[in-house]
């Protein structure tokens, strides 16, 4: 049935789309047929699509038209704040209020529920219940409110000024920095360059109440506005709250005109060279600035195929020179894109070292020109083609079973960005006509039009203490004349084989066979030892997803051998296997579902990935090389250590660097078993004899693996596939490896205080941790517990005391390598505020200790879980997490079916139990960062 309805479609398509040249260039490309658009009187716009997955859910946004650049001068941020204050009081729920109602019918602050502002357009985001009537009304009833019912009273606007101030810290430091100097010139002479989103806080703290209103009451009007809704709701059924609710939105009379904005073009190259003492390194990005590209007519979609075509080739001629020794970049990549809606761009841009940065911005200036002058290559061209269409044909195999999320964004784009808005079926039929179309000869000819002499951009951005290796303006500019005056080459690449192995392995049987009818697993050992567990499902056409575990990783080996260990299926992956380099190998995968990697962990090692059912024998082939043939390529290793060591360098003066590096010793209680590189000189004892070896050793048994395969499985096809490439596998079933305990325990009843940085911002890591029996009830019990404390530290350090941007609390058991317990709560705030939130935190601990949860808390949670549940029995990735995980921990295959009960069956005295056991300073480890002026106040 499933294939038959694909096909019909296909044909339809077919039918309509039959050839590119039978259609006009100049003819729009059509929206989806599946969705339904329209128009109130008012001006407003919908977008409505039914889709039945994930079931009783509707996909809600509000877009509109309007961001930062519609601000005046007195406005400053205020956009955003708007955005902000459409969850703080409207016409039919009160301040706080919204929130809790959402929460209460399983719907996330944060996770779910959301807003952003944009420099042109702010979106509304939620997804809404759709199992009864007062949901579905609600829903709507929440975005006519946004739209047209925000009370914006003075005492809501003044409690928010703290919590968008505390937005801001968050995204304080060298980025910013470096951001705030070059958009200016990036963005030359627009009205961009002057309305960053976040705004003024000096606006923000201060603006009058009045300003905030007439922000809203001048741009937020019905004909700036578009609602889509894609979901389990019949189309007509939401096509009539639509206009129910939204029909009597006026739009207010004498209201500013919504003017676009462009960014003016120059002649001249700009450059811009931007130092900061915390930058982790050099970046170099060269644009090329252009007026934005139209996306309506079927010529407009080839001409944005081209542009991809050409951004992807330049991108694996990048790749391949990063590999080489001494490259004068770590990575760097090309694309066209487009930063504001006034301005596309065509850039290549990457990282570099030390004293490479003129090296790196002549790399990308010369690969620009070698493009120019003697162009791409067909196999190129080719391999591109292979993966674009192989993306288009993915989603078409697809479009039955995808779930709404991934279609209301489309729609939001169209309306405010006029992109187009095809569907899978449509886009597979026209890059089936299309891409066969384009020609080398067009491709080439297209970088003229990329790459120009105007309108050109170099930006760079470096530590400080590198300032004086940078290039001056002159010494950049120079390089482009430079470069048109030298000899390039044609590039060349060498021929590769086609094949992953040459020659077939003897392959293995099934000895045993086992299927257990209550979660539909089947389960084989092969005669080498290999066990292989299957569960065929439906909720995607085209994906299967694998992993095969096996205990002991790192552990196993002494502490000398510790670093070699660590790195040494990153060894592997930076390598490649059996005769390809990890460059030749993405050539050859071209156009492939076949994802694939190894890892080594402390207790582990695994092999992992997704693929479909067209290309499982390819990824069974691949995982046969990954066990029996890794290869050795000290070039490629070493190339890789010495990027490693120059960025670990660079990134020492970083203060989140600094942070993340006191944070893992001081959590790891200075145990080198748990420590990460963090000094570069450490690199120095990896050893690639000793790695490859343990390599081997890890992967040399294929006996000590299970294996799990999810997703589209055919079993009489895929068993024959596993028999030959996983049965042939060295093994031996009667030599076991487990792990050892390696004693890495975090400290308790303990505070520690981090220096670092000299923004004005702190952060606060409260974490628990101690012994504890392992058991499904209580881990769901803690988690639980988590989900509680996270509401209410949201309440209080947000919307009480306007302390914080954002909070998380969140708890866990552990199994491996001991059974022990972790609970978490961790916040961003200002320095001055740090022991208020923190006896904010005690007190809201406290209270669910001697008190228990709030009933309503615990229903919220229990409904949310219950419908992220319901939604996950029908992933992929939820049953192949679940199924490992119970394989890992030696429990039954079938312990996902209680998950259920589990999330049903947790009380609020066992909550507050949690607290009371887990929640108390003994347990305590409280990591406080300070910023270094800090310290002397």
């Amino acid at each position: 049935m499933k294939k038959s309805w694909l096909y019909l479609i296909s044909c339809l398509y077919f039918v309509v789309f039959s050839a590119f040249g039978q259609l006009s260039p100049t003819d729009t490309v059509p929206l989806d047929p599946r969705v339904i658009t329209g128009q109130l009187e008012n001006g407003l716009k919908y977008y409505i699509q039914h889709n039945p997955k994930p079931e009783n859910k509707l996909e809600l946004r509000l877009a509109v038209n309007v961001g930062s650049v519609q601000e005046d001068e007195s406005q400053l941020g205020l956009a955003h704040f708007t955005e902000h204050m459409a969850f703080n009081g409207s016409e039919h729920f009160e301040k706080n209020e919204l929130i809790s109602y959402l929460q209460s019918i399983g719907v996330s602050f944060g996770r779910d529920l959301n807003a952003y502002t944009g420099f042109d357009e702010t979106v509304y985001i939620l997804p809404i219940p759709t199992d009864d009537e007062e949901k579905l009304e609600n829903g709507f009833r929440v975005l006519k409110d946004w739209a047209g019912g925000l009370l914006l009273t003075d005492e809501d606007i003044d409690d928010e000024r703290g919590i968008v101030v505390e937005e801001w810290r968050t995204g304080q430091g060298t980025d910013q920095r470096m951001r705030d100097q070059y958009f200016p010139v990036l963005l030359h002479g627009s009205r961009y360059a002057e309305r960053m989103p976040i705004g003024d806080m000096d606006v923000i703290k201060n603006a009058d109440y009045e300003e905030v209103r007439r922000f809203y009451r001048d741009w937020y009007r019905p004909e700036l506005m578009a609602v889509v809704a894609v979901g389990d709701v019949a189309p007509s059924k939401v096509e009539s709250l639509i206009k129910s609710y939204f029909s009597d939105l006026k739009n207010p009379d004498n209201a500013p005109e919504r003017e676009d904005y462009g960014v003016p073009e120059h002649e001249e190259s700009f450059v811009k060279i931007v130092t900061d003492e915390e930058a982790p390194g050099i970046q170099v990005q060269l644009y090329y600035k252009h007026s934005p590209k139209a996306a309506a007519t079927y010529r407009d979609y080839r001409n944005r195929l081209m542009r991809t075509l050409f951004g992807g080739m330049l991108t694996q001629r990048l790749d391949e020179i990063r590999q080489q020794p001494d490259a004068p970049f770590f990575f760097a990549g090309a694309r066209y894109g487009n930063l504001v809606r006034g301005m596309d761009f065509f850039t290549t841009s990457g990282a570099v070292g030390p004293g490479k940065a003129l090296r790196g911005l002549e790399a990308f200036i010369a690969e620009n020109e070698r493009v120019l002058r003697h162009g791409f290559t067909e196999a190129e061209l080719e391999r591109v083609k292979r993966s674009l269409a192989n993306s288009s044909e993915r989603s078409f195999k697809e479009m039955d079973k995808m779930e709404s999320r991934s279609f209301v964004g489309r729609y939001v784009s169209h309306y405010l960005n006029g992109t187009f808005a095809e569907g899978e079926a449509q886009r597979y039929q026209l890059y089936q006509e299309i891409l066969p179309s384009i020609t080398l000869e067009e491709i080439n000819g297209l970088g003229k039009e990329l790459i120009r002499e105007e309108n050109r951009v170099i930006i760079i951005t470096a530590p400080e203490n590198q300032k004086e290796d940078l290039p001056d303006e002159q010494e950049v500019l120079a390089l482009f004349d430079w470069v048109k005056e030298s000899d390039l080459a044609p590039y060349e690449e060498s021929p590769l084989g086609e094949e992953l192995l040459l020659t077939m392995p003897e392959g293995g049987k099934v000895m045993e066979r086992d299927h257990l009818e209550s979660v539909d697993v089947t389960s084989i050992t092969l005669s080498n030892g290999v066990k292989v567990h299957f569960k065929p499902t439906d909720f995607k056409n085209d994906e299967i997803l694998f992993s095969g575990n096996s205990h002991g990783g790192t552990s196993l080996y002494p502490d000398e051998d510790h670093y070699s260990a660590s790195y040494a299926s990153v060894m592997v992956n930076v390598m490649g296997i059996g005769d390809f380099s990890p460059s030749e190998l993405r050539k050859v995968l071209a156009g492939k579902n076949v994802q694939v990697t190894p890892n080594i962990g402390t207790y582990s090692e695994r092999i992992s990935g997704s693929t479909s059912p067209r290309d499982l024998e390819l990824t069974l082939q691949l995982m046969h090389l990954y066990f029996t043939q890794p290869r050795r390529d000290d070039q490629l290793f070493e190339i890789y250590l010495h990027n490693q060591k120059n960025q670990l360098e660079s990134a020492k003066v970083n203060p989140d660097f600094q942070f993340n590096r006191r944070v893992n010793e001081i959590i790891s209680d200075g145990n080198k078993r748990a420590l990460g590189i963090y000094d570069p000189g450490k690199l120095d004892s990896v050893s690639l004899e000793r790695g490859l070896e343990i390599y081997r050793e890890r992967f040399g048994n294929a006996a000590n693996f299970e294996f799990l395969f999810t997703g589209n499985i055919d079993l009489d096809k895929v068993i024959p596939m596993v028999e030959l490439y996983l049965g042939s596998l060295p093994g031996d079933p009667l030599v076991t490896d487990t792990y050892n305990n390696l004693g890495i325990r975090p400290p308790r009843d303990r505070e520690e205080r981090i220096e670092v940085g000299k923004d004005e911002k702190s952060q606060v890591i409260m974490y628990f941790s101690g012994e504890t029996g392992y058991d499904l009830e209580k881990s769901q019990q803690l988690s639980y517990l988590g989900e509680i404390l996270t509401i209410k530290l949201i309440e209080t350090l947000r919307e009480e005391i306007g302390g914080v941007y954002g909070v998380g609390a969140r708890g866990s058991l552990l199994n491996i390598p001991e059974e022990r317990f972790s609970f978490s709560v961790s916040f961003p705030c200002s320095p001055d505020n740090v022991d208020q939130l923190i006896e904010a935190v005690w007190r809201e601990i406290r209270k669910i200790q001697e008190n228990g949860p709030m009933q309503k808390d615990l229903e919220k949670v229990r409904e949310a879980k219950r419908v992220a549940l319901e939604e996950n029995l029908k992933r992929n990735g939820f049953w192949h997490t679940q199924l490992s995980a119970a394989l890992t921990a030696g429990m039954p295959l079938d312990t996902v079916l209680g998950a259920i009960d589990r999330v049903k069956g947790v009380t609020a005295e066992e909550v507050q139990d949690a607290a009371k056991t887990y929640l108390k300073q003994e347990h305590l480890l409280e990591i406080r960062r300070y910023p270094l002026e800090y310290a002397v106040k």
